[in-house]
């Protein structure tokens, strides 16, 4: 969930939180009732910028009602998959499933010590793939990623069928290994 929804969502709680306050003393109260129903009636809906603004405030907060249905209702799981159609039916990989396909062929690599892979969808049915590895030392780095990159997109696009749009690799660092201190 990103800032901006988050903000959104928080805002949404605070007025509906007063505004069910409002409403509930107004309920336990009559005369609260009745001197709100009429401040309205004199002072709001007889004045025409206040009834607009009035209908500006409630169209945002109807609209924001619908955003936030429609977000809980709306399925994650086609986010985490890729979907193929063939003649037979529908075929779905996971992109944890890319993401495996990915690591295991970085980690064939001679000089490869640890991999991490990242796989995010792009577009309809492409994925993009990041890796963050730690190598061994005395390695060609550019020449190892550079066969990393080949390897991963054509073992993901031959295994899977799923188009791979780019192959990011990132070293996270030289492997150094561990030496035991005598004393």
């Amino acid at each position: 969930m990103n800032i901006i929804f988050r903000t959104l969502l928080a805002f949404y709680a605070f007025c509906l939180t007063v505004i069910s306050l409002v409403l509930m003393v107004a309920t336990l109260n009559k005369e609260i009732f009745v001197n709100i129903t009429s401040f309205l009636e004199r002072n709001v809906l007889n004045n025409k910028a206040s009834v607009i603004l009035l209908f500006i405030v409630e169209l945002v907060f109807f609209g924001l009602s619908l955003m936030f249905l429609l977000s809980g209702v709306r399925s994650e799981r086609n986010r985490k998959s890729i979907s193929k159609f063939n003649k037979v039916g529908e075929i779905k990989i996971s992109l944890n499933t890319i993401e495996n396909i990915a690591l295991a062929t970085s980690r064939r690599n001679n000089g490869v010590k640890e991999s991490k892979a990242y796989v995010k969808r792009v577009g309809g049915e492409n994925v993009s793939v990041h890796i963050k590895i730690v190598v061994m030392p005395d390695i060609n780095i550019p020449a190892l990623l550079e066969d990393i990159q080949f390897r991963v997109k054509k073992s993901i696009e031959e295994t899977s069928g799923v188009l791979v749009n780019d192959v990011k690799v990132f070293v996270e660092n030289i492997y150094a290994g561990y030496r035991s201190r005598v004393e």
